[in-house]
């Protein structure tokens, strides 16, 4: 049986609901239709059914079309755009702000059907696909490098580059939580989460999973939980794994050391692994000893060294490297003052400053997760 679209529609007139309405019962397409006299963010069910969301640019719209790029952040959206506005100017407009169809006004009865029949042919395809999800786990040898403000911040620009599912998986137990750094206030746990999941249940249950600021980047921490909820067993772990897999691209994993056996468990089941340290011998040190060991060979393991600061760190790279065996593979340039502001106001680093050499360094390894690790 054909699942329901739900279609919302942003337009003051009441003939646009009209005439839709006439023309899915004709073709047989089955919608959940909502309408609104005018385009708000807010009125958006922020879940994950399939939307198609019609807006009337009309010239409030128009003048703030960057506004509809907010509804591209969300996979499951597709937008169409109509006018009376007849202009190749607003068009282009339009389809740069994340538009995947325009229609003119009146809406004629054979455009707007085949615009719905590109949109659900698009969606289907995607859904034949299989998805090929990759685990990142994100690991380090002493607390204080930065690793979970790391696994943050990529997971948001990763989710932002890709417009795929990311999940971010906090294992931390009794330190700062991804729920913290980001001001978001959830009383759900990993570990509740883990204990909990079926495959019956697991759309329903990860459906409600919280977003960050309306991107793809769905957030899984540790939240406030009880001792007895901490404990998991490996089979209900690899049972966990092997169900977010199905619902998600990109999963990173901001792990605990604490878990110890759970912990090998997490890499072992993981694509590539992140190892997050600053600029130290000693600390290199302690990378070698406790991460890249002959159980982790086979496993595409990735240095990050972060805070870096090239006036002071760069004359000791050469002998950092030679006690790991093997090369940095990325730096994150290091801005304190960013850093604790972001951290002040519960926001990614991108949305304190999209342009910080800092955010730039994000952006690139999320490109080559998503350009190459794909391959």
């Amino acid at each position: 049986m054909e699942n329901e679209i739900q279609l919302i529609i942003f337009d003051e007139e009441e003939l646009t609901k009209t005439l839709i309405e006439s023309y899915l019962q004709e073709c047989d397409i089955k919608c959940k239709i909502l309408k609104f006299p005018q385009y708000e963010e807010g009125l958006i069910p922020n879940d994950d059914n399939e939307k198609i969301i019609i807006v009337n640019i009309n010239k409030t719209i128009a003048k703030n079309l960057e506004n509809l790029s907010k509804i591209a952040h969300n996979r499951n959206n597709k937008l169409i755009t109509i006018s009376y506005d007849k202009s190749a100017d607003i068009q282009v407009k339009a389809i740069r702000a994340g538009a995947d169809e325009f229609l003119y006004k009146p809406i004629v009865k054979s455009e707007f059907i085949n615009a719905v029949q590109r949109i659900k042919k698009e969606a289907n395809k995607n859904k034949d696909k299989k998805m090929a999800s990759k685990i990142y786990s994100v690991v380090s040898a002493e607390h204080g490098v930065g690793k979970t403000f790391f696994a943050v911040n990529l997971a948001y620009e990763l989710a932002k580059l890709s417009k795929e599912r990311v999940l971010l998986l906090d294992f931390n137990n009794s330190l700062t939580d991804v729920f913290q750094i980001l001001n978001i206030n959830v009383k759900y746990s990993t570990m509740q989460y883990i204990n909990l999941l079926t495959e019956e249940n697991a759309s329903k249950a990860l459906g409600k999973l919280v977003h960050y600021n309306d991107s793809s980047l769905y957030i899984l921490g540790t939240g406030i939980v009880s001792n007895s909820e901490n404990d998991i067993d490996a089979k209900s772990l690899e049972n966990f794994i092997s169900i977010i897999k199905k619902y998600f691209r990109y999963i990173i994993i901001d792990n605990d050391a604490s878990m110890h056996d759970l912990d090998k468990i997490i890499k072992l089941k993981s694509d590539y692994i992140y190892i997050v340290m600053d600029a130290s011998k000693s600390m290199a040190e302690k990378v070698h000893l406790q991460h890249l060991d002959l159980r982790l060979e086979s496993k595409y393991t990735r240095v990050i060294l972060n805070k870096y600061n090239a006036k002071k760190d760069e004359k000791i790279l050469e002998e950092i490297e030679h006690i790991l065996g093997r090369p940095i593979f990325m730096k994150i340039t290091k801005n304190f003052l960013a850093a604790s502001s972001a951290l002040d106001k519960g926001l990614a680093l991108s949305d304190v400053n999209p342009e910080l050499e800092t955010v730039k360094d994000y952006k690139t390894l999320a490109k080559i997760m998503i350009e190459q690790d794909g391959k």
